[in-house]
């Protein structure tokens, strides 16, 4: 994209277009760099017609040999891709295998899919499996290391149409956790847990408010057999007088140390907010998060912080702008807020983005906190969302 290297100053962000059908890579000298990457797709569906759509992704750090997407289908309403990046020089070969709530289902027709030195292969899952209401994808490589995303274009016949787009998993684990949620009216959550090894686990989810934790005896020690997947519809979990909460986070806790993956889906469908949202949850915790931006020109951005600690967390948020020094700007507004133990709050950056990509920065005093954001892209009628980034500049970050 570059013909000479981009200086970039401390604290800047710049945005490229991106109009190649190759892995594209960014590598800082001197200093590290983060990078996301949004989508704004049209596209049409056989059965169901023309989408249009946003989603947004984080990019990886490290290639792997496995990835995981829990959430997924394969029915008519659904275009179904992962896009699979070989960055290397030598020639990659990944299989793809699918899980559903029945078993493992291997794909003779994608068992062994070449992905040639330096490009991308995009891979249909909608054109390799029977119709699945639910459809999750464990990819292996069976040849060197690649780096894979989820994109799926949706028109349902009920709730709203988008794009979903999504780093994967690199591996199974015993905590999963998710800022972005909500169970209202115009708005449902599903977690889907994907269970890739032979035992079967058990799992538990917890709910927070920003007033309160939420109790369910539906969410508690749920089984998910060996190569299996789950989906969980939230608000069919929770009592009657739960089914206004407004935003909610949650914790995806393994009971029996066999570890899942772990996915969230909200669907927002309001005269204010209509599309989807799709995320892998952060496996860990850190005091110290970066966040890009979910969307080029964010009409509404925002961050939602989640700490599920025991201790009040005291939450500091930069913003780099570029016009402050190297460590960003500091608005008054965005220090010290108080995000109590236990619970989750949402602060709205439009104040200071002012419909930009701009990356933040969000240290914690106290309590282990993770964060996400959220926006809407202006023009589009869909959002999206990008998980933060734990620990970033101080360790490799862990997916």
């Amino acid at each position: 994209l570059e013909s000479e290297p981009l200086e970039l100053i401390a604290g800047d962000t710049v945005t490229r277009p991106v109009e190649v059908d190759e892995p594209v890579a960014a590598e800082g000298y001197g200093a590290p760099v983060a990078s996301t990457t949004s989508h704004f797709v049209d596209t049409t569906i056989t059965r169901t017609g023309e989408v249009e759509g946003a989603g947004a992704g984080n990019c990886a750090l490290n290639a792997a040999t496995n990835w995981y997407f829990p959430a997924g289908d394969s029915s008519v309403s659904t275009d179904y891709r992962v896009v699979v990046a070989n960055p290397f020089p030598d020639e990659a070969v990944v299989r793809i295998d699918f899980l559903t709530p029945e078993g493992s289902e291997p794909s003779a027709k994608l068992s062994q899919v070449a992905v040639p030195s330096g490009e991308v292969e995009v891979v249909s899952i909608s054109g390799s499996a029977l119709p699945q209401d639910q459809l999750s994808v464990a990819l292996e490589s069976v040849r060197g290391r690649v780096i894979a995303w989820k994109a799926l274009w949706t028109k349902p016949d009920e709730g709203p149409e988008g794009f979903e787009f999504t780093l994967g998993a690199t591996s199974p684990r015993t905590d999963w956790y998710f800022p972005v949620g909500e169970v209202s009216e115009g708005a449902t959550q599903a977690i889907t847990l994907m269970n890739p090894n032979p035992e079967e686990s058990q799992v538990s989810v917890t709910l927070t408010t920003s007033e309160e934790p939420v109790q369910s005896s539906k969410l508690i020690e749920i089984a998910v057999p060996g190569e299996t997947s789950k989906e969980l519809v939230i608000p069919d979990r929770l009592d009657n007088k739960d089914a206004n909460l407004g935003g909610v986070s949650a914790v995806v806790s393994v009971d029996n140390e066999v570890p899942v993956v772990a996915e969230s889906t909200t669907t927002f469908d309001t005269d204010e907010l209509s599309g989807r949202v799709t995320e892998l949850g952060s496996p860990r915790l850190s005091d110290r998060w970066l966040a890009g931006p979910p969307a080029s020109r964010p009409d509404s951005d925002s961050l939602i912080i989640h700490n599920p600690s025991t201790e009040d967390a005291t939450v500091d948020v930069t913003i780099y702008d570029g016009e402050g020094d190297s460590t960003g700007s500091a608005p008054d507004k965005l220090q010290n807020l108080v995000v109590p133990g236990g619970l989750r709050t949402s602060v709205s950056l439009d104040e200071y983005t002012q419909g930009a990509p701009l990356f933040v920065a969000v240290t914690s005093e106290g309590g282990r906190i993770v964060v996400e954001r959220l926006a809407s892209e202006r023009g589009r009628s869909d959002l999206s969302s990008v998980m933060g980034q734990p620990e970033f500049g101080r360790a490799p970050i862990e997916r």
